[in-house]
């Protein structure tokens, strides 16, 4: 290996760990978001405004899935054109998501009230109850703001690939900062319940989708826009909606899993299994959560090194990426598989014998395949990343087919325990043709397989 090259690695290392670090901090603080207002509302309004958030989340994630397509579409072109030196179309690919942002702030809140009663209705609520009117509180007010929901989302991905890693963890900090305070005083002292939540919760996104939305109006933005370049270009949308559509996908198969997991439970186990089951979910959010900060974090890198055909870069982001993802997740399998019991009692305590046990189960068996679970998630937003959506949109739906018939078939042969597995058992099935996916992506950065960049650049320059 000449002494370039090696220059050239330990430069690329210093950007990897530069990009994501401020990434998973921010994606660590921002996850609390919606943790601090259960905390709130569990502590000051109780069962019926934990109810109420948790029966209209489903809707929510929907918002989440879309506002991430935008974001994801957006800051792969960006980064790609930037690394091809085709500023005007990166400055086009961030004009047009700010456009795209526009539209679903608006549109949203149109078809949220025009429907509201139904959708509640729909998520198994009774008119009039506590519950409902919670409910009712909190998905007026944070669908009435999805444009400050899907800013608040974007801003970190738009920064990031304008160069600003640090900016926006700065400001995703200080906005889960400034929601805790607010809800201490909206929620805790003033008693607004879940219209108290999530008014915290709107004002904190405003601060931050109006800092990093504002900061490309500025000199210090690589991309800087005036009000004259905010011209739309409507038939360049598509591609990019279709570029960030795995994102939306990844959220779709969330909100699935969790309904299926409940169902399932519901039907081949108790309350107690359910509430098990709750445990399993919350410690691998904390695991998928740090590793989506190294995915979005790197993905500007990633873009970039396509973008401008750098494929031994490009290589060595990959190889780095699915080290650190690999290493990571047999770690922490490795500690919920030999601390099953120390683990679910962070959660449960000791008090409940019947409790402990279905955590355990749940921790041992559901994220009994938590190593390649990672593999897949950062290997779709890495196929994202290289503008290979085809691929990651492939492998994203798979995963949906792929456990619609084995969380319904499992538990006939192995009841609970069944339910528990369906999701291993996917992941399992769904490794093989990543893999391969992978593999094939990586040959073609051979020399001989150069390819590869003319079909990305095609893939993103295409109207």
């Amino acid at each position: 290996m000449s002494a370039y090259f090696i220059r050239r690695q330990r430069a690329m290392t210093r950007r990897f760990w530069g990009y994501a670090l401020p990434s998973i901090m921010a994606m660590l603080v921002s996850g609390a978001y919606y943790l601090v207002d259960g905390i709130f509302v569990g502590h000051y309004v109780g069962a019926a405004g934990l109810a109420g958030i948790n029966l209209v989340y489903p809707v929510i994630m929907v918002l989440i899935g879309l506002a991430a397509m935008i974001a994801m579409g957006a800051a792969t072109a960006i980064s790609f054109q930037q690394g091809a030196r085709n500023l005007a179309l990166a400055r086009q690919a961030l004009v047009s998501a700010l456009w795209l942002l526009l539209i679903l702030g608006t549109v949203a809140p149109l078809l949220l009230h025009h429907w509201h009663t139904d959708i509640l209705q729909a998520l198994g609520m009774t008119p009039g109850t506590d519950t409902w009117q919670q409910a009712s509180d909190y998905l007026t007010w944070i669908g009435g703001g999805t444009l400050l929901l899907a800013s608040n989302l974007a801003v970190p991905y738009l920064l990031r690939n304008d160069g600003r890693p640090r900016l926006a963890m700065v400001l995703v900090s200080g906005g889960a900062l400034l929601n805790i305070l607010l809800n201490y005083i909206m929620v805790g002292r003033l008693g607004l319940g879940l219209t108290g939540t999530a008014q915290a919760t709107l004002l904190s996104e405003a601060m931050v989708s109006l800092l990093g939305l504002g900061y490309f109006f500025t000199r210090h933005a690589r991309l800087r826009l005036t009000w004259r370049q905010l011209v739309p270009r409507f038939p360049a949308m598509p591609g990019l909606l279709f570029t960030g559509l795995p994102s939306l996908i990844a959220q779709f198969n969330l909100g699935l899993l969790l309904l299926l997991h409940n169902s399932q439970l519901m039907v081949h186990g108790t309350v107690k299994d359910l509430a098990g089951f709750t445990v399993a979910g919350h410690t691998e959010a904390v695991f998928i959560v740090i590793l989506q900060g190294l995915a979005f974090g790197i993905q500007p890198l990633v873009s970039q090194a396509a973008g401008a055909g750098r494929h031994r870069d490009l290589q060595f982001l990959m190889a780095m990426g699915l080290k650190i993802t690999l290493v990571y997740g047999l770690g922490v399998w490795l500690i919920v598989q030999l601390l099953p019991q120390p683990v679910a009692m962070l959660y449960t305590g000791d008090q409940d014998a019947e409790l402990l046990a279905a955590a355990i189960s749940s921790l041992t068996l559901n994220l009994a395949a938590l190593p390649l679970e990672g593999i897949v998630m950062f290997g779709i937003v890495l196929l994202q990343a290289m503008a290979r959506t085809r691929q990651a949109l492939v492998i994203s739906v798979a995963k949906t087919v792929l456990l619609l018939p084995l969380i319904f078939l499992l538990p006939l042969w192995w009841g609970r325990d069944g339910v528990l597995m369906a999701q291993p058992a996917t992941v399992l099935l769904l490794t093989p043709p990543l893999c391969w996916l992978l593999w094939r992506e990586w040959r073609a950065l051979s020399p001989a397989g150069g390819r590869a960049s003319v079909r990305m650049q095609r893939a993103l320059t295409a109207p």
